[in-house]
């Protein structure tokens, strides 16, 4: 008599495991979503202002509704679909344990101990085959299956050579060696669903996948890594010149692909479109693809939405999936200029970001004071033929109490609160700049040139980075000097004997090693310190920093670049971004120092939101000719 495992338990335990694979990882990553963490959230000073409180209530329902179709998405479906048969899969294995999985026991039906007597089985026997016997429980199904199995457990413990195969084996059968089985449900195995099965793999395999695979890689090869479509990118890099101007901009953005295919040109929006069009057209700049209808679409929208001309209604949904769009294409755009060096477009693309998110005219004679909000263009009149001058947000913070309300004096006292907040939390950088090189006091031709640059954001709020640089200096170790010649061979002149000077020395040297790792130990530290905002390891850095753009539909969060120029070649030597947001960062560009000379250089922090609140730091290099001896010592070193 053979006792086997079925497949349908075994399947399950399979089908199981390729569940959890996934479901855990998901389920880790939606719990991290939801979480409310520092790291998750936005630094949105914003809002409590009464300029932004259309906004905010926009997003807010946006976000609701977001929310609920979450709920309702395939990703979701998926989500919980998978839990549920997870669930299920664990309810079935364990109903079926028992009867599936588990070992034929004889003692344990007939509810005897292991070392019972003959008698005792048989005793058991009667009592157990009187109360489940089949004629006692007609059409109970539980009870014959029972009784069936008490009858076998009394075969096996009463014949002699069953009861020692089930001694010696565990099974009454004897020794049937390894039993090996494929984890698939019954069913298909089954005669009946032969052809069915062959239906549905058929399907599977030369159906589904490969729509689902060539549908994905359609999609997937129209994008770069930027998240632009390659011929959008492709457009970007034939339009954009070291030399472009700013006014170009808006057509060269229009061109993107990504318009044409979610805002194509409407039938029902050309009347509007035509008005919108008139209103704006003293401001067009000719651009290559203005006589396609679709950019002209857009770049008719975004001249309007920069002069701050209201949108007809039948023209706002497309407005918003336009604003939408705007900062991943702008920043593909970005990615362009930078990848060909050019300062000047780069520039010029920062600063059409800038006026595009504050929604102002590149012609504007006070953009800086169009960012502050409840100003009518009455008042900016009034303004114009003052002798109040504000070309940058440094002069805003610094005008006198009176100046400063001499520009607010007619807004209410709520609405002028509100523009005080902005301009003090509007944004305005401090930077210093240092070089050096590495394990040399002078700077020769092709050394690596390490320009250290600090940025400390004044709109933020202190942090720990603020005092970290007094920490710094106060630091005991990195205050710790490290012994000069003179002061070893002081030491030295006071050990008689040769050999324990020599010893002595190498003591010394050994000491001074030691602490020239301690404090380059320590200064890593304080560079990961400032990273996470502050010293412990639980620490956090602050939130990304919500910006004032009370017109723009869109949530912004300030960004932060950072460009080495060589401003006699006008050349972009290096570049990088602010990786965090706290108050105060530093950053290290490497380059290589030229041929001998003295040059010129800038270093540009831009900002992607914030007109006037950039920062151009010139400085003066020189590069000093390498000395004869350290070449022919180097020299001499190579042919070695």
């Amino acid at each position: 008599m053979a006792f086997e495992v079925f497949d349908d338990v075994a399947f399950y335990w399979f089908l199981m495991s390729v569940l959890i694979t996934f479901l855990a990882p998901a389920t880790c990553i939606m719990v991290n979503k939801r979480m409310n963490t520092k790291r998750a959230q936005r630094c949105d000073w914003t809002a409590d202002l009464l300029s932004c409180k259309e906004k905010n209530a926009a997003l807010g329902k946006k976000k609701q509704r977001d929310q609920v179709n979450s709920l309702f998405s395939v990703q979701a479906f998926l989500f919980w679909g998978g839990w549920l048969v997870f669930i299920y899969l664990l309810t079935q294995i364990t109903a079926k344990q028992g009867l599936e999985m588990a070992s034929f026991d004889p003692f344990k039906i007939l509810e005897i101990e292991g070392d019972a007597e003959p008698a005792d089985v048989k005793k058991a026997y009667r009592k157990l085959s009187l109360i489940f016997h089949p004629d006692k429980n007609p059409g109970n199904k539980e009870a014959e299956q029972k009784f069936i199995l008490i009858a076998k457990a009394y075969e096996v413990l009463t014949d002699e050579k069953t009861r020692e195969n089930y001694e010696k084996y565990g099974n009454p059968d004897g020794y049937h060696g390894t039993s090996v089985t494929i984890g698939l449900p019954s069913f298909l195995t089954a005669k009946e669903n032969e052809l069915g099965i062959l239906v549905v793999y058929f399907v599977v395999l030369i159906v589904v996948i490969p729509l689902v695979v060539g549908l994905w890689w359609r999609k997937s090869s129209k994008y770069l890594e930027d998240g632009i479509m390659q011929q959008t990118a492709f457009r970007f890099w034939k339009q954009l010149q070291e030399n472009t101007a700013p006014k170009y901009l808006p057509g060269i953005l229009a061109s993107a692909l990504e318009f044409q295919e979610l805002v194509p040109r409407k039938n029902s929006q050309a009347a509007d479109l035509d008005r919108l069009f008139k209103e704006v057209q003293e401001h067009f700049v000719k651009n290559q693809g203005d006589q396609v209808p679709d950019i002209l679409k857009v770049k008719t929208m975004l001249y309007a939405f920069m002069l701050r001309v209201p949108i007809p209604a039948s023209l706002q949904e497309d407005m918003q999936i336009i604003l939408e769009q705007v900062p991943v294409l702008l920043q593909g755009m970005l990615n362009i200029s930078i990848d060909q060096r050019f300062v000047t477009c780069t520039c010029n693309i920062l600063d059409f970001q800038q006026l595009l998110t504050q929604a102002i005219w590149f012609h504007d004679s006070s953009p800086v004071l169009r960012q502050l909000p409840h100003i009518s263009d009455r008042q900016f009149r009034v303004l114009s033929k003052s002798k109040v001058v504000v070309n940058s947000v440094a002069q805003l913070k610094e005008l006198e109490s009176e100046k400063r309300a001499d520009i607010l004096r007619d807004l209410p006292p709520a609405e002028a609160e509100d523009a005080n907040k902005v301009i003090d939390h509007i944004a305005d950088v401090e930077v210093d700049v240092k070089w050096e090189v590495e394990d040399e006091e002078g700077m020769y031709e092709n050394d690596v040139i390490n320009l250290i640059v600090r940025v400390d954001r004044k709109h933020y709020p202190d942090d720990y980075t603020r005092i970290a640089d007094e920490e710094e200096k106060n630091d005991p170790i990195l205050n710790k000097p490290e012994r000069t010649e003179e002061e070893i061979d002081e030491i030295l002149s006071k050990v008689e004997d040769e050999e324990a000077r020599a010893e002595k020395r190498e003591e010394l040297l050994e000491e001074d090693r030691e602490l020239w790792f301690a404090k380059q130990e320590r200064k890593r530290e304080i560079a990961r310190a400032r990273v996470r905002g502050g010293a412990g390891w639980f620490s956090t850095g602050a939130p990304p920093r919500v910006v004032h753009a009370p017109r723009y539909p869109v949530e912004v969060t300030e960004s932060w670049i950072v460009m080495l120029v060589d401003t006699k070649t006008n050349r972009l030597i290096h570049h990088t971004k602010l990786a965090t947001f706290n108050a105060v960062e530093t950053i290290t560009l490497k380059f290589v120092a030229p041929p001998a000379g003295i040059y010129q250089y800038e270093v540009l922090v831009k900002n992607n939101a914030y007109v006037g609140g950039d920062k151009k730091v010139p400085f003066k290099m020189q590069i000093e000719k390498r000395p004869e001896e350290e070449v022919l010592a180097a020299e001499a070193a190579e042919a070695e």
